[in-house]
């Protein structure tokens, strides 16, 4: 039986929806955004990139049977053949 969650689903989507706001500032890089985000929101920024990359997979349609509002969700592993073109 896994670990209970620490954060619901409504902080992470929000914490996703913040740094996808951060990173289209002009200027700004993915790497930059998560730290700004994870400060802000006292979250490590490793944390939100796996959340930000879960979302990426689930709208992308990468990931079968999750959900639209699936951030985090699954086992977390990464799909088969998958990592091409992950680079800051």
């Amino acid at each position: 039986m896994s670990a209970p969650r620490k954060y619901d689903q409504e902080f992470r989507e929000r914490a996703v929806r913040m740094y996808r706001e951060r990173l289209a500032e002009p200027g700004e890089s993915k790497r930059g955004a998560r730290r700004y985000v994870g400060v802000l929101l006292d979250l490590n920024p490793e944390t939100l990139r796996n959340w930000a990359d879960e979302r990426e997979r689930v709208e992308s349609g990468r990931s079968p049977g999750a959900e639209v509002g699936g951030v985090g969700g699954g086992s977390g592993a990464a799909p088969a053949g998958g990592g091409a073109g992950a680079g800051e």
